[in-house]
């Protein structure tokens, strides 16, 4: 009897470690280590043999796979500080037809701040922004905006105001009509359902574009294209005509590690210079 008893515990451990090794061996359908890493879309310029996208396909080639519906509902937002104008004293009306503008044609001493992308979203910048109430204009890469909706959100109590700035971050030039107004126009209803408001201006990455990159955003329905006369970068200001600023100076910052000390860096060179900042902002 002893014996039999023996050799029944052992087949019985025997069972029982292989029903476990086989069960590791499954992958379980909740675990999320297998979904689809998320692509850090402003890595790197795309190449220069970019295909370009025929007209026929460009409306399917959409990278969009979130079906959500998030919306903004009536968030409050803070009044302006001191540091910030609503708007200039007289207002500006563009001269043509969706311009290519890197200042705002006025004589008051305002500046604008215009922040791009979106992936590097720091507790302090919005921290800094709610205590300085300060307006910014946020131009957004798709990818960015939809993974920091709640980030964005409160900047827009803030009076920020969220803008185009295509969905994969490409070089425009290097791209047909047809890929360009798809970079530009396919993700605009989204932004309008995750920000409440539909985008009216678009920056064009790393500042570059043609009579294509135009064309494209006035199908769209957006005003004009937002360049830049300055920009931020490790704590440096860089100014066409500087080191100080302009009258209606527009200024190019990012989401990047840097952003708080950059902000930190023009509030200081605004407050100095006696010069207060403006939304970059155009009506419908």
């Amino acid at each position: 009897m002893p014996s039999r008893l023996w050799i029944t515990l052992i087949v019985a451990v025997a069972l029982i470690v292989g029903s476990v090794g086989i069960a590791s061996a499954i992958p379980n359908a909740n675990d999320s280590s297998g979904s689809r890493p998320r692509t850090q879309v402003l890595g790197a310029r795309i190449s220069a043999d970019v295909p370009t996208v025929p007209s026929s396909s460009a409306s399917t080639t959409s990278t969009s796979t979130s079906t959500t519906t998030t919306t903004t509902t009536s968030l409050p937002h803070l009044s302006p500080g001191p540091l910030a104008q609503p708007s200039p004293a007289v207002p500006v009306t563009f001269s043509q037809t969706t311009p290519a503008i890197d200042r705002v044609p006025t004589t008051d001493k305002v500046i604008f701040l215009g922040i791009d992308d979106g992936l590097v979203r720091d507790p302090a910048v919005l921290t800094l922004l709610q205590q300085e109430r300060v307006p910014v204009t946020l131009f957004l890469v798709r990818g960015p905006a939809h993974d920091g909706l709640e980030y964005f959100h409160e900047l827009q109590r803030v009076g920020a105001t969220i803008q185009e700035h295509t969905i994969t971050h490409p070089q425009m030039k290097k791209l047909g009509y047809a890929a360009q107004t798809h970079e530009v126009c396919a993700d605009l209803g989204e932004f309008t359902t995750w920000f409440g408001a539909r985008p009216t201006l678009f920056r064009p990455p790393y500042g570059e574009w043609n009579e294509n990159t135009r064309a494209a955003v006035h199908s769209c329905g957006l005003r004009a294209l937002i360049l830049w006369r300055g920009a931020t970068n490790d704590g440096r200001i860089d100014i066409i005509g500087g080191p100080n600023f302009h009258p209606g100076d527009i200024l190019l910052m990012h989401f990047r590690k840097d952003l708080f000390q950059n902000l930190k860096l023009v509030f200081a060179r605004a407050r100095a210079q006696g010069y207060r900042i403006v939304l970059v902002n155009s009506n419908p």
